[in-house]
This record gives C-alpha cells, structure tokens and sequence, in this order.
C-alpha cells in the first residue's frame, strides 16, 4: 500500500506492505472551514468567561498583543485583526499597541517574515517586535511558581496596561498549545523555559492531554502572574484553515478550544507498535531539526521499548538552533551525566537523547548530508523503503508498523498505563 507523507513543500509516497500497517493515524472528522475572519469575529465578540476586550481597554491604555512566530502557521492576520478592531472600538490609540513576536527558543522573525504572519497593513500601521529570552535588560520578574520556577518575562509585555495572547491551539509536549504557552515559553526568559523544559518534566510529557502534565501546569501559573486580560486562540484544519475560534477568559477560553482539538486530534490505539514511520507535517513544521523532533517524540512515546522509528523530515534549513546543535553532537552518555549533574541543557536535545534511550535504531529521511545526519546520532537513508527494510531485518517480517503522515499535529494514545 502507497501512504503519503508530507515532505517540505511537497509530499513523498512510501510503500508499505499492508499485512504489516496497524494504522495510518490521521485525525478524526474534521469539519470544513467556512469563513475564518468571520468566525475569529463572533468569538471576540462573544467572549467565554470574560468581558469583551473592547469593555476592558479604555483610552490611553497601552496594550500588548503576543502572537505566534515563524515557526507556527500564518494565522496572526486571520486572528489579529479582530482583536485590533476590539481596541479601536475601545479608543486605544494604535501608537499605544505593540504586537510582540512570541519567539521562545527560537530565532527572531524577519521584517518579511512579520509581513506574511501579520499582514503589510498591520506592521506598517503598528509597532512588532520580537521578543528575545536573552535580552535581560527587557525582562521583568514577576514571582515564583508554586514548582519553584522563577518567572522572568517581556518587559513591554509585563507592564502593558492591557495583555492579550493571540494563537493556535494544537497538539504539543504541554498537552496542547495556546493560551498559557503564549506566555511561557513565547515571552518568558531563557531560565524561565529551561527550568520549565527540565528533564524530568518534558520526557514525561503527555501529548494531547493536560491532566498530570506539569509542564502545563507550572507554565499556567507563569500566565496567572503575567494576569493576562484576554485570548484569541483558533483550532486549524489539515489545511491550516482555521475551522473553531475561542476568545476570552486565560483558562475558560482556551478549555473550550482544547476540547474541541482533543475530539479531533487524539486517536486511541490498540497496541504500541515495533516500528513507527512519522512526518513532522511538511514546512514549516519540518524546515529545521528543531521543529521536527516533535513528530520525533510523539514516535517514541508510543511504540515498544527496542523499536524503530523513521522520521520524515526535510530540514532544509538545518538544525535552527546553535546551542542545539552542540548537544545533538554529543554522546548520550555524555549528555545524561550533564544532566545529571545539574548543567542546564536543550530541551529538545534531551528528547532525541531520550528517545534514543528507547529506540533501537532512529531513521531520518531529510536533506541533510549523511555524515551530519550520523552526527545527531540518525541513521541517514535515501529512502523512507530503505529504512522500513533495515527496520523490518531488525524486528522480523511480522512487526507493526505505525503510521503517523501528521505526526506533529495528532497524538496517538495507547492505554496500557505507559508501558512501552
């Protein structure tokens, strides 16, 4: 049988024998999207668990808007708009409103690329900027979690008069994002996110669910300090289409979209598998190693312990992260006595390290060129056929395969209380 995978900007076809596939996950019923501004309208405009933002801004208020970044899709200029027209309505001066790029971990946004995710109109007539976790002189400290983690964030962000999170509500390590992750990790300081992504928190993560999950709950309480005033979070389609808006209360809100994403993008299994073929989904989920090792870690969280996985994965752009790539490059050995010790390390280095922990083999279709590809400590192959071949040699000609084409945006649940 013939699966597509995302790849890049296109697709690849990977042949499989069927006798062998357990499951192709894809997400469940999925409804169509109507007119997405629209419906980013009526939510604003009818808000859960709040008033609306145009009754909690008042003129002279200066106001900031967090909004996803590069590496999320291009849905601030769906999304941003009706929030913008909200504070107009309120008599907020657009001089006084400053949207910030909620980078995290990541790279700054280019002035092209702020004009794609927000729109001409909206950068030339406000002030964006990105948000860096490094730049201490623009941090502010706004208390202790109740887990101990001190919680630095943006200055502009902090002391705006008003504060709105803007975003995508999927599937991610936190269960899911939007709502509190706008604030921690996307304009949080450095230690902030670390002490957040910790070992003994992120590798156990749970994907698609919140309940038990401490790196949520830790980084809700870091937005209950920030005392967010507002959301406007969306659930999107295959198609990057938006298909359920939400907007109001910090928790209330964004409940409500989680457990909409939750009906559609968790998908219960029946067995873990010995071998699971993932795509991180295409760009530009999978232009960096950054970003794909989240389709990575969905993988290895949920096949048998000794199994293979075979990640499909562009990385046209490289390993997106400096500090990364030096503990990609680093022995897993080496890495846990780091880890060990109390030295502070990339948190996505700790899920490939990890992961390898678990897997036997782990296969990356990409770009890349194979000496660095075996530097990360992947075997390289030219094809996704050749890495179920080698996989197949290691667990027989009778091993399940799972398949997961979007593998950053669903998660698979097994209930077999984790044991892999």
């Amino acid at each position: 049988m013939k699966i597509p995978f995302r790849y890049g900007k296109g697709e690849i076809s990977v042949t499989c024998r069927k006798a062998n596939v357990l499951a192709v996950v894809e997400p469940g019923d999925i409804p169509e999207a109507g007119d997405e501004m629209e419906m980013v309208r009526q939510a604003v405009h009818n808000p859960i668990g709040s008033k609306r933002l145009s009754k909690i801004a008042r003129p002279g208020d200066t106001v900031a808007i967090v909004t996803d970044d590069y590496a999320r899709p291009t849905i601030g200029y769906k999304v941003v708009p009706a929030v913008l027209s909200e504070l107009a309505e309120a008599g907020v001066r657009d001089e006084d409103i400053t949207i910030i790029m909620g980078c995290g971990t990541h790279r700054p946004c280019t002035r092209e690329e702020m004009d794609r995710l927000l729109g001409k109109d909206i950068t030339a007539r406000y002030r964006v900027v990105n948000h860096n976790m490094d730049d201490k002189d623009n941090l502010v400290f706004l208390g202790m979690t109740s887990r101990g983690n001190a919680v630095w964030v943006n200055r502009i962000f902090a002391q705006a008069d008003v504060r709105v999170l803007t975003g995508q509500i999927g599937i991610i390590g936190f269960g899911f994002s939007g709502g509190r992750k706008s604030v921690l990790p996307a304009v949080a300081g450095r230690n902030t996110i670390y002490f957040n992504h910790r070992h003994a928190w992120i590798t156990k993560a749970n994907f698609g669910n919140i309940e038990h999950n401490v790196m949520h709950d830790d980084a809700l309480e870091a937005a209950h300090l920030a005392k967010v005033h507002f959301i406007a979070n969306v659930v999107l389609n295959l198609k990057l289409q938006i298909i359920k808006a939400v907007a109001g209360d910090l928790v209330q809100a964004w409940m409500e979209g989680v457990r909409f994403a939750q009906k559609h993008y968790t998908v219960p299994l029946a067995r873990r598998p010995e071998i699971v073929i993932t795509s991180a989904g295409g760009s530009p989920a999978d232009d960096t190693v950054f970003q794909s090792l989240k389709a990575y870690q969905q993988s290895y969280l949920v096949m048998k312990r000794g199994g293979c996985v075979i990640l499909v994965a562009d990385c046209k752009d490289g390993v997106g992260d400096k500090e990364l790539d030096h503990f990609l490059r680093m022995d897993s050995d080496e890495f846990f006595k780091r880890v060990e010790a109390g030295e502070s390390v990339h948190f996505m280095a700790d899920i490939l390290h990890s992961g390898m922990e678990k897997a036997s083999e782990i296969f990356l279709k990409s770009s890349l060129p194979p000496d660095q590809v075996k530097e990360f400590g992947f075997v390289p192959v030219k094809s996704v056929e050749e890495a179920i071949e080698k996989a197949m040699a290691i667990h027989g000609k009778d091993a399940g395969i799972l398949c997961l084409p979007k593998g950053a945006y669903i998660a698979p649940v097994v209930n077999d209380g984790g044991q892999g």
